[in-house]
């Protein structure tokens, strides 16, 4: 079955973009919010703040009812060209009963986050046939010290233009380098030398490109949200989990009937993964799916946690071919 999914307008310098806070309280981190602003209108963006964009509800940037109004606000303002959210968490879920999903389709925009946010990102996908970004929020990602040259790149490539993707370039250095914001985070993080990815089973396909953050997108089970994987070219990725935790989340997908429905998956470069045993690695936890289900796996890509990364768009058509490390997105993500 073929899915045609909406496509969002690209950006052009002078566009507005919006900020949310669908997730956990950025309150305690003006300097990084102010930061993640002015790197935006570095790009030529103008930006507009949500109104509870900085409110607490404990943990959580508001109540639910007033992060889910922030959201429609900006999906129903027609200057609006983006939506990027300010950062992950937790409890993003407790918004999706609250979004209108009609009027998200017919006021078609960027709509970008990742880790918490791939709730968001799956469930407006599903329910509105809108493509969304598995890609940068404001102060993980704008709010560094300083932006790094092939996250820069990367942002235009995919937000900036309306022509096919195309292949997917890895960078050969990354950080996982933990800075705490506001308090430590005065200079550039780390970097050091990155490996190739990895080539988990081979093996070549094409599919909708669909995923997020695995313990978050385990969350969406059993709900209305939870995406329909058919076809799809699967990317996971993941942030201080285990090979315990990590093959357990993999065996949940499994018994939800994931792997039958998928063509490919694609993993991201851990990021602080605790090994709990030498003799069963990650590489050998995704192996055991590979060769179960036939797909090809690819492991170690720039897509989740650690910087710089690849944004992702979800709904996209993708080819992968995992014996030559080869990810191509076979068409555009915006128009």
């Amino acid at each position: 079955m073929k899915r045609k999914f909406i496509k969002p307008y690209h950006l052009e310098k002078g566009d507005y973009v919006g900020i949310v806070s669908p997730s956990s309280t950025i309150k305690p981190f003006p300097r990084r919010l102010e930061r993640g602003i002015k790197a935006l209108e570095n790009f030529g963006l103008k930006v507009k703040l949500g109104k509870y964009a900085t409110a607490s509800w404990g943990h959580n940037a508001g109540t639910p009812e007033q992060r889910a109004e922030d959201i429609m606000n900006f999906f129903k303002d027609k200057s609006i060209k983006a939506i990027f959210c300010s950062t992950g968490g937790w409890n993003s879920n407790a918004v999706l009963p609250l979004l209108d999903y009609k009027i998200i389709n017919e006021n078609p925009k960027i709509f970008c986050g990742f880790s918490d946010i791939t709730t968001l990102n799956l469930a407006i996908n599903k329910k509105s046939k809108l493509i969304t970004f598995n890609g940068p929020t404001v102060l993980p990602s704008f709010g560094e010290f300083k932006l790094d040259p092939f996250f820069i790149k990367w942002f235009k490539r995919i937000f900036f233009e309306n022509k096919k993707i195309g292949l997917l370039e890895f960078p050969n250095y990354f950080t996982d380098e933990i800075l705490w914001w506001d308090k430590e985070d005065t200079r550039e993080r780390k970097m050091k030398p990155a490996t190739k990815p990895l080539c988990v089973y081979e093996g070549e396909s094409e599919g909708i490109l669909m995923g997020g953050n695995l313990n978050t997108l385990c969350a969406l089970a059993g709900t209305e949200f939870f995406p329909d994987f058919s076809g799809a070219i699967l990317f996971l990725e993941d942030e201080g989990e285990s090979t315990s935790s990590t093959e357990r989340n993999l065996v949940h997908l499994e018994q939800l009937g994931v792997f039958k429905k998928i063509n490919g998956l694609i993993y991201g470069r851990p990021f602080h993964l605790k090994i709990d045993s030498p003799d069963r690695t990650l590489y050998d936890i995704l192996r055991y799916f590979g060769e179960k289900y036939k797909i090809p796996i690819i492991m170690d890509v720039d897509i989740g946690h650690t910087s710089p990364a690849i944004p992702l768009p979800i709904g996209v058509k993708t080819f992968l071919n995992s014996k030559e490390l080869r990810i191509e997105i076979l068409e555009s993500a915006t128009r």
